[in-house]
């Protein structure tokens, strides 16, 4: 019976994504889907900030950024008339202040690119069937593209295959919410649309719902409607007429010269009970479906894969306790129950129709409109930059308005060390742990600096990369020769980091904090041994992830 570490079943966005990420950190894996190819006919353009560090991490940002039509502005529209306009270039510490809308298709082309380069290949047209779970590990029944049933034994699934997941109903988990009364139509077209191309527009009006989403290429645009009815109740077929008539819902003037292909789809809000059945997970669209408001479905997914698979790697590499793994579900099932019920209110709001509280509602987008700091919130929730893990069981610590789940801001700094702008995660690594102190003193810097150092490298050798950021010249220029990396943020551009006296942030490898408070070792200690065992004593070099081929 064939063997590897890892089956993931579904080769969209998540399960992809989650293939790189464990061969980064040299797991073996296989990666399934039911499908012979790519489906083009999927809904999700949208990339978010935090989808596009996420990306950068995994060495597919460029060609998403230089493929991809850059979006800055979601304007919501009601009632004919612009009433908030969500502006992303107000996000400060992200080297992405904006969305990128490319097809959904395209960003798996892409993303298999890269996983082909790890030496992993999609095994098309193979369909999970069952699932035999045994004390060390599973046995996942498949069928092949020649109509045969192969048994593979692998350590860990994990189901990224979609809204009608097999993986889920095989685990017994409850897919709770419920389905909209409408039902939707999109369409990628040509369209003559007289605003900015850096603009999404989202409109509704006593009809429904009209979404304009700007696509690489000239005039090119996805459409995305609330599905007509005539005057008896049944659903209009779309066609290039239909769609006309509908655009009329944005009271804007614009003429849709010829559309690709319509599809039409149902939308539900629902959330798997839980993300986990002893040693199978769910991801994705598997554990939570939505209404495309905001863009937020494949983004959270990619959120879902980079979260379980940093963690399931260290597992699987004998560098992290098996406990680890219950902080996935912790963490991500509480941020996609708010993202469910965010987009489930907004379109709710934008879906009111006749309905007389339409007025509350574009009364609220008055005053969000006419208030900047709770614009930028909206921006921040948007790109997923703000989804947090405060309060899990896996985070402790807090700095002054940071706290321990948060995700490390992103300020660019001028390096005064080597006199370039650098962006803050940049200088840290993504495959492992960093200890980041941050401080202006030079004694009180240097010398947690330098017992922290031995301390991580002495019971988890080359787990933990230990950083220094400072706004002292003499700290930068004294601590550099000491072997320590150093940053110099003279202008304090990252001011929210420094707190009273000397600063410590355990940064995971999904560049959230896992502790932030005094360089207290005691403290930090306790907090690492959530994430890393410590290396016995004799076994040097067995904190860094051991290669792994796929099997």
């Amino acid at each position: 019976m064939p063997h590897t570490q890892v089956l993931i079943v579904g080769a969209g966005p998540t399960g992809l994504v989650l293939a790189i990420q464990l061969r980064r950190h040299g797991i073996a894996c296989r990666i399934i889907d039911k499908h012979a190819g790519v489906l083009e006919l999927t809904k999700s353009a949208a990339l978010h900030a935090r989808t596009l560090e996420h990306f950068r991490d995994l060495g597919v940002a460029s060609p998403v950024l230089a493929e991809g039509q850059r979006v800055d502005v979601l304007t919501l529209r009601t009632g004919y008339r612009d009433r908030i306009a969500v502006d992303f270039r107000d996000l400060a510490d992200t080297a992405y202040p904006h969305m990128v809308d490319i097809p959904q298709a395209r960003t798996e082309h892409l993303l298999i690119d890269r996983l082909a380069e790890t030496g992993v290949h999609v095994e098309r047209d193979t369909a999970c069937t069952a699932l035999e779970q045994t004390a060390d590990g599973v046995v996942a029944s498949v069928t092949t593209p020649d109509g045969a049933t192969e048994s593979i034994a692998a350590d860990w699934v994990v189901g990224c295959d979609g809204a009608r997941s097999t993986v889920r109903s095989l685990i017994g988990k409850d897919f709770v919410g419920a389905a909209y009364a409408d039902d939707w139509v999109l369409g990628d077209a040509v369209v003559d649309w007289p605003l900015p191309r850096n603009e999404m527009t989202f409109s509704g009006d006593k009809d429904g719902i009209y979404g304009v989403f700007p696509l690489p290429g000239e005039r090119r645009y996805r459409l995305a409607y609330t599905q007509r009815r005539d005057g008896d109740g049944a659903l209009i077929e779309p066609d290039l007429a239909d769609a006309q008539h509908a655009l009329a819902r944005t009271g804007i003037r614009g003429t849709i010269r010829s559309v690709d292909q319509f599809w039409t789809f149902n939308l539900a809000h629902r959330q798997a009970v839980g993300y986990r059945r002893g040693r199978v997970f769910l991801a994705g669209d598997a554990g939570h479906v939505h209404t495309p408001f905001g863009g937020q479905g494949l983004n959270l997914g990619v959120g879902d894969a980079v979260n379980l698979g940093w963690k399931l790697a260290a597992v699987i590499a004998g560098t992290a306790p098996e406990s680890l793994l219950d902080s996935y579900e912790a963490e991500r099932h509480r941020v996609a129950e708010r993202v469910v019920a965010f987009t489930h209110l907004g379109a709710q709001a934008m879906l009111l129709r006749q309905d007389p509280r339409r007025h509350v509602r574009d009364a609220v987008m008055k005053v969000l409109r006419a208030t900047p700091p709770l614009r930028r919130t909206m921006a921040r929730r948007l790109s997923q930059l703000a989804h947090s893990y405060r309060g899990t069981l896996a985070v402790r610590g807090r700095v002054r308005h940071l706290r321990a789940g948060d995700r490390l801001p992103d300020p660019e700094l001028f390096d005064g060390v080597t006199n370039r702008a650098v962006r803050l995660h940049d200088t840290l690594p993504s495959d492992r742990h960093t200890l980041l102190l941050a401080g202006d003193d030079r004694a009180g810097l240097q010398r947690p600096a330098r017992e922290l150092a031995a301390l991580t490298e002495r019971h988890r050798p080359g787990a933990v990369a230990v950083r220094l950021l400072t706004t002292s010249w003499d700290v930068a220029s004294t601590t550099a020769p000491s072997g320590l990396p150093v940053l110099l943020d003279r202008e304090r551009i990252a001011a929210p980091l420094y707190g009273r006296g000397i600063t410590a942030y355990l940064i995971r490898p999904d560049r959230h904090i896992g502790y932030a408070g005094p360089p207290d070792p005691a403290r930090i200690q306790d907090c690492l041994a959530l994430y890393l065992d410590p290396v016995p004593a004799g076994h040097a070099g067995a904190g860094a992830p051991s290669p792994a081929g796929r099997s």
